[in-house]
Parts: C-alpha cells; structure tokens; sequence
C-alpha cells in the first residue's frame, strides 16, 4: 500500500467505519518504522487493505477492511492469508487484534484462520461496546505452543 491507494483507502475506511481513520494517520503508518500495510487492488484501484504492526516478535493487526461492493468474495480472507504468511516468515510468535463484539462477519474469519478470544476490553468502542481480544499463536518447534 502506498500514499497513491490512500483516496480509495480512505472510501473503503468511511464505508467500513463509524470512526475512520484520516489519511494524515495512514501517512504516519506508512512511513512507520513497525508498520506493514498491503492494499488489495482491482483494476487499478484499491479496494481492500490491512495493516500489522511487528514489534518484539508479534504481530498487531491494526486494521482490515473491504470495499462494501468487493465483501463476501473472499478478499478479507486473502489478505488474512498474506498476512499470517509474512507472520510466518518473520518467525512471529503470535498475531493479535482486538474486534467488536458485533462483528460477527469478522470474528468468524478470525476463528476460520485459527485465531482464538483471549480477552476482552470492555467499553473499548464509543464507551458502549465491548472489544474482544483476538490472538493466533504460532509453533515454534514441532510440538511447542507458547501464550503469552
């Protein structure tokens, strides 16, 4: 994802979004030193993106969205795949997100990539809905599952 996908970027996030975030925050998490960001893009416009942060052998995901008229054709699923590919790359030990509670479209693709509740913060959204804490967790060798 570059500074050129940020118009449709930024459609996608206003349609996805009661809180949408501004294309001065993209900005900032492009030229972020942690930050990974890939736009999905058809005929030369994007229509998906996600982002994860690497820090300290983790992955944060800090934001996944499609284009209303581009959802339920497994675009989302996609870009969770590129994503837990890179997590394995980079020899991550576990990816985390936080969902809202509501979100039962996103939570089941969550749970379809192995992804598992670990927590909940209550309030998080609006100071009215819960979010709950998503969190996949990778071997490190063969029969090893570490939790933080």
């Amino acid at each position: 994802m570059t500074a050129e996908h940020l118009a449709d970027i930024l459609t996608v996030e206003a349609e996805s979004f009661p809180h949408p975030w501004t294309e001065k925050m993209f900005l900032e998490e492009l030229s972020g030193k942690f930050s990974v960001y890939r736009a999905a893009v058809e005929d030369g416009r994007a229509v998906g993106y996600m982002g994860m942060w690497l820090l300290a052998g983790e992955g944060h995901i800090t934001n996944i969205a499609v284009a209303k008229n581009f959802r339920c054709r497994g675009l989302g699923s996609a870009l969770m795949d590129d994503f837990i590919s890179l997590a394995e790359q980079q020899s991550l030990t576990l990816m985390t997100l936080e969902v809202r509670e509501s979100n039962t479209g996103a939570i089941a693709l969550y749970e379809k990539k192995g992804f598992e509740e670990v927590g909940r913060r209550k309030n998080y959204y609006d100071n009215t809905e819960d979010a709950l804490i998503m969190t996949k967790y990778f071997s490190i060798t063969e029969g090893t599952k570490w939790r933080i």
